[in-house]
């Protein structure tokens, strides 16, 4: 179980440059992990007979769009291959959970271990079985859908939100996960970006936890997309997401980007709460700010979306149920950690063994409290933005 260690708080990895050079410093300040998932991913790929120029093959049409669409986000993944001294096509691979093709093995449990490994899956369309849900099939059964993963909940009050999310992952994820202060300067701008966000070893920042300095934030709930096809990777979609100045121009940028996949992005600035479940080919935008409450796990809600999708897994429901019976309007700091760390329903609970990390924030004083570990008892970290 991923329990917190007591006075143990969340690493804090802080940097101020260019694209290249982020990339570098993540990938130096968590070579070790890098190289565990990238040495498992290589058995993985020699298991399947998969060479080189196929692995090339594989990932050539979405690094395309990266390059096209996102390159700031392509330079920090090659930065991140660089300052770990790992290929970079691997390391795409890895985070490009689109290329995997259907029907193959994942990368990330070594072929004689039926269990994710060392380093265990991030993608939204691997059970927690290790069984891949193949892009072939229309729908999804309870042993081949989404993973169990994120819960992410919003309150409004008149001062403005208090968010919470837990990240949900394979226990030996803890070890690699860490918080970044990133402040970035894309070549030929002269504005820096600035953003705080959770984040794997091997990942980009984006995909779990983040708020920038325009007090953007967006947490991410994965889903089993069914409509995934060659575009631009979930994880530099959800990576540039962080360079946008407001809600309104986050939703802007997914409409207009080629995405090869889809998550459900939880957004949050000042009073505001829009929730958007997406697809490679589809965007919903939720506004729940005049509701004042809103909660969100690991399936869809949009009834057009849910039925291509197929069945959700039962945690996520029961997740998703238990969040919408405790959050209410006007909570507290205090009170959200309470309800990220509720068990009620164990194991399909809010916190459980597979929470790894959780964030609570303010908006009307703009502060962040992110931990280690599951809530209950861990030792929070307070950041303001």
């Amino acid at each position: 179980m991923a329990k917190a260690v007591p006075g143990a708080t969340l690493p804090v990895l802080r940097f101020s440059g260019g694209h290249t050079a982020l990339g570098r410093t993540m990938g130096a300040y968590r070579r070790r992990q890098i190289v565990s998932a990238v040495e498992i991913a290589h058995e993985v790929l020699t298991s399947e007979g998969t060479d080189d120029a196929t692995l090339r093959a594989q990932i050539e049409p979405y690094l395309e769009f990266a390059e096209r669409h996102t390159p700031g986000a392509l330079r920090e993944l090659e930065g991140l291959a660089l300052g770990a001294d790992v290929p970079f096509d691997t390391l795409f691979r890895l985070n490009c959970f689109e290329s995997r093709p259907p029907g193959s093995a994942f990368l990330w449990s070594r072929p004689d271990r039926p269990a994710p490994d060392a380093v265990a899956s991030l993608d939204p369309d691997i059970a927690d079985t290790g069984v891949p849900r193949s892009l072939e099939e229309g729908a999804a059964s309870e042993t081949d859908a989404a993973p169990g993963g994120c819960t992410s909940i919003a309150s409004r009050s008149n001062q403005g939100v208090v968010v919470g999310h837990t990240e949900d992952s394979s226990p030996e994820n803890l070890d690699g996960i860490y918080l970044l202060d990133a402040t970035v300067l894309s070549e030929g701008s002269k504005v820096a970006n600035r953003f705080s966000a959770l984040n794997y070893a091997m990942s980009l920042a984006g995909c779990a936890a983040a708020v920038n300095g325009h007090g953007l934030m967006i947490m991410i709930d994965a889903l089993p997309d069914p409509d995934r096809r060659h575009g631009v990777p979930r994880s530099c979609v959800s990576r540039v997401l962080l360079d946008q100045p407001s809600i309104d121009e986050a939703i802007d940028l997914l409409h207009q980007m080629p995405r090869g996949g889809g998550w459900n992005y939880f957004m949050v600035q000042g009073h505001r709460i829009v929730n958007v479940e997406t697809t490679a080919t589809t965007v919903i935008v939720n506004d729940a700010t005049l509701g004042g409450v809103y909660a969100h796990s690991n399936h869809y809600l949009t009834p057009e979306i849910a039925e291509r999708a197929g069945h959700p897994r039962p945690n996520s429901i029961a997740r998703l149920g238990r969040a919408q019976e405790l959050v209410r309007q006007a909570m507290h700091v205090q009170d959200m950690i309470s309800t990220l760390s509720d068990r009620s329903g164990f194991p399909d609970s809010i916190c459980r063994e597979r929470t790894i990390a959780a964030w609570v924030a303010d908006t009307g004083a703009r502060t962040v409290k992110v931990c280690w570990g599951e809530p209950e008892d861990a030792t929070w970290t307070t950041f303001s933005y």
